[in-house]
């Protein structure tokens, strides 16, 4: 029987956190899923499976590039799931991440929850949370189209959708995400429940979205002109976050600092 859903998961060096994501994964409520492990050119991750292969239907594909868009690409083209979920390597999901997501998924096209932002110190090879805080504010296209309050982690949509758009653009590089989220909400529905249970990585030092550079400016450009939107200004992802907290909506959050899937004495 082919799997419901396929998580597709673009990976480069980032081994602690990537088992972590799987030990995550381990404890979903609902369990009939792929994941695709994209290698981005990075070592080897083959001897990280050996721990869940009994648990989990899980294969690495070798990309051959560090590219990470051009890697989701390969892995939607790969999925043998109906239902793609998107997830960066060192973000985590709620146990009931995937179940919900399903469910809401019968009313949408596409799926995408709020999220615990969280920061963390290493101990004794793993991460452990010092504090955390809810990214959780309203969908609104319009709104979107001025600021991206989307994270694409956690993400679950049908795999037919790229039929009609195609695939994320690899052109617009740091942008894939925000570009394709107002694609997909030109021609389908999108549901954003109120729900914390994307776990989010931001100690912001290793993040994409905290590098400013000329290189980042002119795919900025291309993502600006594609969509019309003019006096738009590049901003921080890290310095934006101070600007939003003011509308903040309230969530249903279950995050306790605890990372799921650790056994007791982790």
């Amino acid at each position: 029987m082919n799997p419901t859903v396929t998580i597709v998961i673009p990976a480069y060096k980032r081994e602690t956190e990537l088992t972590e994501l799987l030990e995550s994964l381990t404890v979903q409520t609902f369990q009939q899923f792929e994941v695709l492990i994209m290698n981005n050119e990075g070592p080897p991750k083959q001897h990280l499976l050996a721990p869940f292969l009994n648990q989990l239907d899980v294969r690495v594909i070798e990309v051959g590039e560090n590219h990470h868009v051009r890697a989701r690409n390969r892995g939607v083209l790969e999925a043998k799931g109906d239902v793609i979920l998107l997830l960066d390597d060192d973000d985590l999901l709620m146990p009931t991440h995937l179940e919900d997501s399903l469910r809401d998924l019968q009313q949408a096209d596409l799926v995408y929850t709020d999220a615990e932002l969280f920061r963390f110190e290493w101990k004794h090879g793993r991460r452990v949370v010092t504090e955390w805080e809810p990214f959780a504010y309203e969908f609104d296209q319009e709104r979107m189209r001025q600021d991206s309050t989307f994270i694409p982690s956690g993400t679950m949509y049908r795999k037919s959708i790229h039929d009609t758009i195609g695939l994320f653009d690899e052109d617009v590089y740091n942008y894939w995400d925000w570009d394709f989220l107002l694609r997909v909400g030109e021609q389908f529905s999108v549901s954003h429940p109120a729900r914390a249970t994307v776990l989010y990585a931001f100690n912001g030092t290793d993040n994409l979205s905290a590098k400013q550079d000329e290189t980042r400016r002119r795919y900025f450009e291309r993502f600006c002109q594609k969509h019309g939107l003019t006096d738009m200004e590049m901003k921080n992802f890290h310095i934006v976050q101070e600007e939003r907290r003011s509308y903040v909506r309230q969530t249903e959050r279950t995050f306790t600092g605890v990372l799921p899937g650790r056994t007791e004495g982790d």
